[in-house]
């Protein structure tokens, strides 16, 4: 386990808020110098803490909706788990992936313009790994929502924007320059605008201005980091919550227990065979039961159901925009 001090705690928080800040203003947050600044987050990164930057894409606002895929390997080598993860991370239309311990092994998400082309996907990767995969379970994304790592600065969530993705689905166009921007930051928050336009071979004035324009019309919601909470000595886990009787206040009543909650990092809407996924951050196996009383005891009159499941890695794929 890596100890962590307030100053690298808070350049997690930052960093999480919005992994486009440049190494100066996030040194003025921190009370850092630049060069202070710099030689922590390589630190960080270095120690696995961090494994990367993504852009936060709302691919609700392009027509997709995202579709939750649970399942667990049977008769499978560690050789062949890897191989099966590695060929998900090639499909065009998965954009998260995840591994876990208890009832499921295995999560990945997918974008899909509808339920016949959700299906149709699903239907093709259940019968390439039918020898290997078991137990599908698929949850409907109606809305995720990320909040910030409030538990690092010892800090309670207030009502500022957060990232959202899904509910409304819209259907903005994206030209060639919007897609190249798209797929050249969507894994690569920290790139600079100048070395983007480069890149994709645009002058840098064009590409900045599109980029505020994807942001304005939220389909670009931020830009956050990769951070791996049990390489300091957290411990991540899923809630499956599921309901009866819940009403549009008693929703919102859940969303704003989670939002005030500094362990909370997501809060997902679905439709399935439950209908809350949340993901705490937190300390171990022991702050994870009180937490689960104290959802169920204020929510006694809604929740039929929770169960909770290690969270290993969160981050085996999320890109947002992977088609190709």
């Amino acid at each position: 386990m890596k100890e962590l001090d307030v100053k690298d705690r808070r350049l997690l928080y930052e960093i999480d808020l919005n992994a486009r800040l440049g190494t100066s203003a996030l040194g003025k947050r921190i009370g850092l110098s630049q060069e202070g600044t710099f030689y922590r987050l390589k630190r960080l990164e270095r120690l696995g803490i961090i494994s990367g930057y993504m852009t936060l894409l709302n691919f609700g606002k392009i027509g997709y909706t995202g579709y939750g895929v649970y399942a667990r390997f049977q008769n499978v080598t560690r050789e062949g788990k890897k191989r099966i993860i590695d060929e998900l991370k090639q499909h065009d239309h998965i954009y998260w992936i995840a591994e876990f311990g208890g009832r499921f092994d295995i999560a990945f998400a997918i974008i899909a313009k509808d339920i016949i082309h959700f299906n149709d996907m699903l239907s093709e990767l259940s019968t390439k790994y039918n020898d290997v995969l078991k137990d599908f379970t698929v949850a409907i994304r109606v809305e995720l929502v990320q909040f910030p790592r409030d538990y690092l600065v010892e800090k309670k969530s207030g009502a500022e924007k957060t990232p959202r993705f899904g509910r409304l689905i819209e259907s903005e166009k994206l030209d060639k320059l919007d897609e190249l921007i798209l797929t050249g930051i969507t894994n690569n928050a920290r790139l600079s605008t100048l070395e983007l336009s480069k890149r994709i071979k645009k002058p840098f004035s064009t590409v900045s201005s599109r980029l505020r324009r994807l942001e304005k019309k939220e389909i670009i919601q931020g830009y956050s980091a990769q951070i791996h909470c049990q390489e300091f000595g957290y411990q991540s886990y899923q809630l499956f919550i599921s309901t009866h009787n819940l009403t549009r206040d008693k929703r919102k009543e859940m969303f704003a227990y989670c939002q005030s909650h500094p362990n909370i990092i997501f809060f997902i809407e679905t439709v399935g065979k439950w209908n809350f996924e949340i993901i705490y951050e937190i300390e171990g196996q022991k702050r994870l039961q009180d937490l689960i009383i104290d959802i169920r005891t204020r929510f006694s009159d809604i929740i039929v159901d929770v169960e909770s499941i290690v969270l290993f890695n969160h981050y085996v794929k999320y890109n947002q925009y992977p088609l190709l």
